[in-house]
């Protein structure tokens, strides 16, 4: 039963999460005015251009298109009618400085190990996906007690959410430079796989079972077509218009303007709506409980011009760092930029050659750093720490590098805490470590605003392009539930 029709919905924040909601919530008969601070929308999944070089400065992957693909089918629209998704193969090139490499591919995950990887990702994955990623935790019992998801608890043991994803990666490979591998993808949501759940080894499977794809003209296009289609549908947009606070009855604007609503969703960091936004006894309580869970990492990006195409590198590419344990304790532990840091450098003029001149490529350079803005002056910290970055690669990975150089930027922790309004710069919100802070994220129904709904990678299910996806489709579900 849809409940919505005729109900005043505002949304604040026009990132990804923010631009689905608004789309459901209008196909569903609200009346949505969407929210911008800033003076464009898209939120992270923001390009840069000049010179001739394009750069997205947000996600650079896009994995389980079928979310996306299930939003426009809601809608009454065609995908492919408006975005082309090419895959990647490899998925992504991965190398160490002592010349051990290997991609990322149909092969890598055939051979023994990582097939029994997969075999029991893809048991979990299904155990997991309609209990947890697809549901709010108010909706999870009634699905993991699905007599037709028992059997898959026998993949559970090599799995369990108490043990973590570095001691799963001992028990499915044997060669350390596997077992980083493995331990990587705890980065995607900005943690420590010393900490991370050993349950988070879904995420190779679901980029081996989905793949990795591009879209066509760079992800800034995703953003870009949800805002064509919000303004088609008739969604009431605001930019440069920063909300002061809210509360029950709808949001303030920093101009003083209010805006009446029955229904209100926050698409942005959701400890950061509690410090700083919503107008309630309990605010400031539960913003002191939520601060307290480790902060998922940050990121420094260096967006470089670079003369010449270096035949080694594929689209996706991981420098990994020569030991990863002290990577993570300098960043968690000691607050502050690792000495020797893994680098991850995204070249989408590989597979979209106009985001580069002729015989020129796009470097997107990207390392984990401390989501810390307050002991870490990032204004005075950024030349050091990209001459230390183009230094590694050019001494260790890419010989010359340097001097191909003709175009260089940064951007900081303390720019994205700018920008997005992300507290300490921290990308995801609360790091995944340990099963509370993993597995019962801040919800997205308010405890406190019965009306109010949080949408973004820092709320259920978590970060990245399909999970921000799936909050808006939860958020929209329980709004209709309450309604």
């Amino acid at each position: 039963m849809n409940r919505l029709s005729g109900k005043r919905a505002v949304v604040i924040g026009g990132g990804i999460g923010g631009l689905a909601a608004a789309l459901r919530l209008r196909k569903a008969g609200a009346h949505v005015v969407l929210l911008e601070k800033n003076d464009s929308l898209g939120g992270k999944v923001s390009e840069r251009r000049v010179n001739g070089f394009r750069w997205d400065l947000g996600p650079s992957l896009f994995t389980m298109p079928q979310i996306l693909d299930r939003l426009f089918d809601d809608l009454g629209e065609k995908r492919e009618e408006h975005l082309t998704l090419e895959p990647l193969s490899p998925t992504c090139r991965y190398r160490w400085a002592d010349g051990y490499q290997f991609d990322e591919n149909e092969f890598f995950w055939s051979r023994p190990d990582s097939a029994r990887l997969l075999r029991y990702a893809e048991g979990l994955y299904k155990l997991s996906a309609p209990a947890f990623l697809e549901s709010d935790p108010s909706e999870i019992w009634k699905k993991v007690l699905n007599p037709t998801l028992l059997p898959l608890l026998r993949f559970l043991p090599a799995m369990s959410p108490f043990r973590s994803l570095a001691s799963a990666s001992r028990h499915f490979y044997s060669d350390p430079h596997l077992q980083q591998f493995l331990q990587r993808f705890a980065t995607y949501n900005g943690s420590d796989p010393e900490l991370t759940p050993a349950t988070f080894a879904v995420i190779p499977y679901v980029q081996a079972h989905y793949g990795g794809w591009f879209i066509r003209g760079g992800i800034r296009r995703l953003a870009d077509t949800l805002i064509q289609l919000a303004k088609k549908h008739g969604v009431e947009i605001q930019t440069s218009a920063p909300v002061h606070s809210i509360d029950a009855s709808g949001v303030t604007l920093a101009s003083g303007k209010k805006i009446q609503a029955d229904l209100l969703f926050h698409n942005g960091d959701v400890l950061a709506a509690y410090q700083k936004l919503i107008q309630h006894p309990q605010s400031a309580q539960v913003a002191s409980k939520m601060a307290k869970p480790d902060r998922a990492i940050s990121g420094f990006v260096v967006l470089l011009g670079v003369k010449g195409k270096d035949p080694s590198l594929a689209h996706h590419n991981i420098f990994f760092s020569d030991n990863y344990p002290l990577e993570f304790q300098q960043m968690f532990r000691e607050k502050r930029p690792a000495e020797n840091p893994t680098i991850y450098l995204c070249l989408s003029s590989r597979t979209d050659p106009a985001s580069a001149p002729p015989e020129h490529d796009n470097y997107f350079l990207l390392v984990n750093a401390p989501a810390n803005t307050t002991t870490i002056d990032w204004s005075k910290e950024s030349p050091k720490y990209t001459d230390q970055i183009i230094r590694i690669l050019d001494q260790k990975f890419l010989p010359g590098l340097k001097d191909k150089i003709v175009h260089q930027e940064t951007i900081s922790p303390a720019d994205f805490e700018s920008r997005d309004g992300v507290v300490g710069g921290s990308l995801y919100g609360w790091a995944s470590h340990g099963m509370k802070s993993s597995f019962l994220r801040p919800p997205i129904h308010s405890t406190l605003i019965p009306n109010l709904y949080f949408v973004g990678g820092t709320t259920h299910p978590g970060g990245g392009l399909p999970l921000v996806l799936l909050s808006a489709e939860i958020a929209v579900r329980l709004a209709n539930r309450s309604s």
